[in-house]
Parts: structure tokens; sequence; C-alpha cells
């Protein structure tokens, strides 16, 4: 059965972290690898700027069998490389987005509906009229991108405008957080949805007088999703994936770590990758993720421990400790002005079983030597995993994997000091996009707003950050690598409630902050044993003033994953590989 599918959504993880050969440190200006069995095969980037990380830089950098082997070397001491010509351009470590859903959303954009601009039912309705009539009669019609203002009002009103036009093809629409999504009375059908049906833990179904209104939020999303998901086809997903991930490639990545999921949802297809990888398309190098529901799914993430190629790798685990911050569901120990205190999705004890209780879960993750990536959004998200990790120390005296929080909406100061004191083992990444694109801040948090997302506190802190555009929560136009750096640095337009960032820890975000969420140790720099990985623009990115970034200046001109280009601006011209 061909699907009609388009999920934009959320979802995130790491591997264990494994100690990388580093050459010896022997000079603060320069460094080289002296050529003692000849440099044949090599290739000898120069005639431009060339950064080895944020900070320091190079005049020409040497490359051989696809990693780092000397920068600021003599050139005539290796006859043999080819000149790569940088033509005055600057050279960056291949900047990775440490937290997107390009395999989701390549799927949706290749054969479903765009609901990015839809605000209410009638919008999406009128989205779906003109994308049914390529929907076959046994076909199921997919969406994403939707934004509402309150959920929980959903009505069987507008379930019936649903139904109208979708008729008795099986509908799944999933919103721009990725934590909602809207189905059809046919889905209800196909998969025995009925008011009776057990509602997962850390998920609701909103009803109208005893009945259901087709709004399935958090993981009861998981509900009609196995038999969605079953139905897809494999060439779509190749086709809309790829497209995305060349599409990332000619924005400024040459990384990325890939959810391949969102509450209640995997999908997990790291196969698709591997064979472009053997076809020799693969346009970035893909870090992917499994994500839990539960304590048993922790045997079965483990199952991709092993299996890592060369630029395709499985980071581990990701799990969601509450829900949307845009949303309102953020976990927080004080009141939102919906009155409550957001909405977790896992609990720190047994009182819900014990599948849901996140230490237990932790616990395990490290026992099996894998990362977690964890999607936190209030201080009381935040505190849970902080609380979970400290047990795991405690108790066996260390912690083994790399920790990643993501979001981090509302940290506080005391909880900012505790991420210092695990050694490394914890590490955060953020989206910058967020200041810009999530707006409702105010609605939902009332004065507490002022605090959404304090990127500052935690680069001033100390605390590793990485960076990243969790597209498509954030929109397609927000993902170019220059945008994010426009944003960040100009605090989303608005200074005053967001603290600008400097370029340079931007840069040091998408490059060393982000490796550092993948588990790797030899991505995100330049330097000696490091794979050659780069992004290469016209200008230098430090020339340029923070109002003036945008998609298409500077100008990126290439792409370079494992020394092997694979993004070339059209009319740039550089030695084939």
């Amino acid at each position: 059965m061909r699907m009609v599918f388009l999920v934009l959504g959320a979802v995130l993880c790491v591997v264990g972290m494994t100690a990388f050969p580093r050459a010896n440190e022997n000079e603060q200006a320069g460094r080289t690898v002296r050529q003692t069995t000849g440099s044949d095969g090599a290739n000898l980037f120069a005639n431009g700027t060339i950064y080895i990380n944020a900070d320091k830089k190079a005049h020409n950098l040497l490359v051989k069998d696809g990693s780092v082997a000397g920068w600021n070397v003599q050139a005539e001491e290796h006859p043999s490389a080819t000149t790569v010509d940088l033509k005055g351009a600057t050279a960056y470590p291949g900047f990775i987005d440490s937290h997107c859903h390009l395999m989701e959303a390549g799927t949706v954009l290749e054969v479903g509906a765009d609901l990015a601009s839809c605000k209410d039912v009638d919008s999406i309705v009128n989205k779906l009229a003109e994308k049914i009539k390529s929907v076959p009669e046994n076909g199921v019609v997919m969406g994403v991108g939707f934004s509402l203002t309150d959920y929980d009002k959903w009505s069987l009103q507008d379930l019936a405008k649903i139904d109208k036009v979708t008729g008795n093809r099986p509908a799944f629409l999933v919103d721009q957080l990725g934590h909602n999504a809207i189905i059809n009375t046919a889905t209800m059908k196909l998969v025995h949805l009925t008011p009776a049906t057990p509602v997962p833990q850390g998920g609701m179904i909103i009803k109208e007088n005893g009945r259901l209104t087709g709004m399935l939020r958090e993981r009861a999303m998981s509900l009609p999703w196995s038999k969605i998901f079953a139905g897809l086809d494999s060439k779509d997903i190749k086709a809309g994936t790829l497209a995305m991930l060349n599409h990332w490639a000619s924005i400024g990545y040459s990384g990325a770590i890939d959810m391949m999921g969102a509450p209640g949802l995997r999908f997990m297809r790291p196969d698709i990758f591997m064979e472009m990888e053997k076809q020799g398309i693969l346009p970035l190098r893909i870090h992917y993720c499994y994500t839990l529901l539960d304590l048993n799914d922790v045997a079965d993430a483990a199952k991709y421990m092993g299996n890592d190629t060369e630029l395709v790798r499985f980071l581990g685990c990701k799990i969601f400790i509450d829900g949307a911050c845009a949303g309102g569901e953020a976990w927080t120990s004080w009141t939102n002005r919906l009155g409550g205190h957001g909405f977790p999705e896992i609990y720190t004890d047994d009182g819900h079983g014990e599948q849901l209780n996140l230490n237990r879960i932790v616990a395990k993750v490290e026992e099996y030597g894998m990362n977690m990536h964890y999607h936190v959004q209030g201080d009381m998200a935040i505190g849970a995993v902080l609380g979970a990790l400290e047990k795991v120390r405690a108790e066996k005296g260390r912690i083994k994997g790399i920790h990643t929080l993501i979001h981090l909406a509302f940290p506080t100061d005391e909880q900012v000091e505790r991420l210092k004191k695990f050694d490394g083992h914890v590490v955060t990444t953020v989206q910058p996009g967020f200041w810009a694109v999530e707006t409702d801040g105010e609605h939902y948090y009332g004065e507490h707003a002022i605090h959404e997302y304090p990127i500052s506190k935690l680069i001033e802190a100390g605390v590793s950050v990485g960076m990243s555009t969790d597209f498509s929560v954030s929109p397609i136009q927000y993902a170019p690598a220059t945008v994010v750096l426009g944003v960040a640095a100009t605090g989303g337009g608005n200074p005053e409630a967001h603290s600008p960032l400097k370029v340079r820890d931007v840069l040091h975000g998408f490059t060393v902050g982000s490796a550092r969420t993948t588990g790797k140790n030899d991505t995100g720099k330049l330097d000696v044993g490091y794979k050659a990985d780069m992004v290469v623009y016209d200008q230098d990115l430090y020339s340029i003033s923070p109002v003036k970034f945008s998609k298409d200046f500077p100008k990126l001109l290439s792409t370079w994953v494992g020394g092997r280009k694979t993004f070339e601006a059209p009319e740039v011209s550089m030695p084939k590989q």
C-alpha cells in the first residue's frame, strides 16, 4: 500500500564514547605529519583560510584516506598530493545538525501533504482537498506541519470535516511539533480504536461527550502507527530522504543526527542510509537513534549496536521526558497559565509500573553501554534526568555513556551547575531557531517565558552545547547554517528576551559541541586523525555582521565528507574527486 506521508516530527540519541588515537601535540602554531610511505591519493587543500576548530587557523590541510593527515605542511614534501585550490575561500570543520528529522520529513515531502501554513481545521481541509486527488482509493492520506492554539479543543465537528474530505481513506496527520496527530474515522476503524481503548501512559486521547474526536496527543499517537508505518513504500522513503539529505549538504551541513521518531513513533530504517552509502550517494555522515517508549525497548535498541559503517552510525537511544514546550507541555515545578505543570511522559518511580520508571531505564541503558538523548523542556524534566544519572553514578561509581539533554527551555541555575559535574558525560544540544519561531511562550508560561531557552547561560557556565535545527519543528527556511547563525547572533531579533550568542560560540556548537552529542571522538575538528568533514564558504564567517547572515549570505561553496565532495555550488569549479 502506497502511503501519502508527511511527518516533520522530533527525536534523537547517542552511542558509547570511544578513545581515538591522537597525534603528538608538538606545535602551537601548526602540526605536521611526516609522510614516510609517500602520499599517493592524498589531497592538499590550499590557497585559502582553514579553521582547524573555532579558534585556530591553518593555511593548508593534508587529507588522506578520508582523514586529516596534517596541517600547515610543507607542500614540497607531498609532491603526489592533489591540490584542492580554495581560491581564497574559508573552510571550517563540518557542521553537524545534532537534532533533526530528515528521513521522516523527506518521505513526507516526497509523497505527502504539507500542512505548514495550517492553523485550523478549515485550512487543513483545504490542503487535503488538493492532495487527495493524487491518493489512490486504497491509499492512506498523510500530512504534517499544522499548528493549533489549543489541541484539547479539537471537536467532533472538526472530525466530521476531516472525514468529509478524506472519505474511506485512512488519514494520519502530524503537527509541526511532532507531538500531536489527527486521525479520521477510517483510521479508527482500521486499527480498531474505540472510546474504550486504553490510553498509553504518557498519552492523551481527546474526546467529546465520550466519543473520539480524532486528536491523539503524545504517546497516544502510537495506537495507529504500526499499521501506518508498515505500509510505507521503501522507494518513497529512499527518494524523499535522499532529496532532503542533499538539501542539507547544500545549506551547510556535513553531518546530521537523525531522530527517526517522535513521541510514540519509531521510523527505524537505517538500512536505507546504508544502501545509499554502498551506492556512493550518501551526502552526509549520519548518526541515528532509537526512540524508547519503555524499559523493554532498551534491549531492542541494543540490537543496533556493532553494525556501524563508515558513514552510518548508531548513536544509542532517545526518550521523551515531557511534552512540547510550544504546546504548553513543558514539565515545570511551577504552575503554567493553563493551570497545570505540563505533561510528563515518563516517571521517577514505579507508580505507573516498572516499565515507565526513568531510573530503571537509564540504569539499563548504562548497563548496555549505550548513550541517550533526552527531550527535556521544563525544570522538572531536567531534574528527573539529572537525578537518574546521579543515582547511576552513586551506585556504579561513574557514568559510561554520553547523555545529551535536548532543548532545555527552563533550566535552573542549580541544574546548570549539576550538569557540569559529570566529567563531560552529560552534554546538551539547543536550537537557536526556536527563539524566532516559538512565539507563544507568554501565552502558556506567563512571566516565566522570559527564561525560555537560555542558551547563553549554558555556554557561559561552561556546559558543552551543540547546535541543531530540530527540523521540522523549526521550518525549513530556518534550517541553513547561516540562518541559524543570524538568529543566534541577534537573539532571534529580540536581544532583550534572548541574549545573543557570539559567532564563535555558534561555530563551536555546530562542530565540537555537536560532535560530542554523537558519542564519537573523530569529528568536529580538522585536526590530525579526525575525519576530513568540512564546509567551505566564500567569506570568513567571523567577518560578517550578525544582521547580514541569510540563507544565501555568505555563500556555501562546497561540502566535504571524509575528504569526498558531496556538494558544490553550481558555478564553482574545484577538482573533481
